[in-house]
């Protein structure tokens, strides 16, 4: 049995914005971290690195127009393997619905519960950048 961190957010931005967000370097940056690099198209892997903390590498594997999903092939523990999808659906009151999964984990342990609490910090991040394009990463 594996194990799957499951977020939810609303986002006031159309779903284009945000998916551009997710699938272009220079966007990623903004929220994520600021030393990213990589190919964000499908079969590219994009690299996540932080001062003082481990490095990430992400294979590509869907980039749009409404669901982003990506495989880790770098990272600590156990987050190898692990993938993670956006799902983006627009809603009727012009925001979007950004549902997230990071499936694969063996445990609910270690970096597992450092990962949920990532996640949603870096969600919170790329909700300030899309709706109102100021960077604020939350790994810089």
């Amino acid at each position: 049995m594996t194990n799957t961190i499951d977020h939810e957010i609303k986002l006031a931005a159309p779903a284009a914005a945000c998916l551009r967000a997710l699938t272009a370097t220079d966007a990623l940056r903004t929220w994520y971290t600021p030393d990213t690099d990589g190919d964000a198209s499908v079969g590219g892997t994009l690299r996540f690195a932080f001062d003082g903390r481990p490095t990430f590498r992400w294979l590509v594997l869907d980039a749009g127009p409404r669901r982003v999903h990506w495989r880790c092939t770098e990272g600590p523990g156990a987050s190898v393997g692990t993938e993670v999808v956006f799902v983006l659906t627009p809603t009727a009151d012009d925001r979007t619905l950004l549902e997230f999964v990071h499936s694969g984990w063996p445990e609910q342990a270690a970096n597992f519960r450092k990962c949920n609490t990532l996640w949603a910090l870096l969600l919170g991040s790329l909700k300030t950048y899309v709706e109102s394009g100021v960077a604020a990463p939350a790994l810089a």
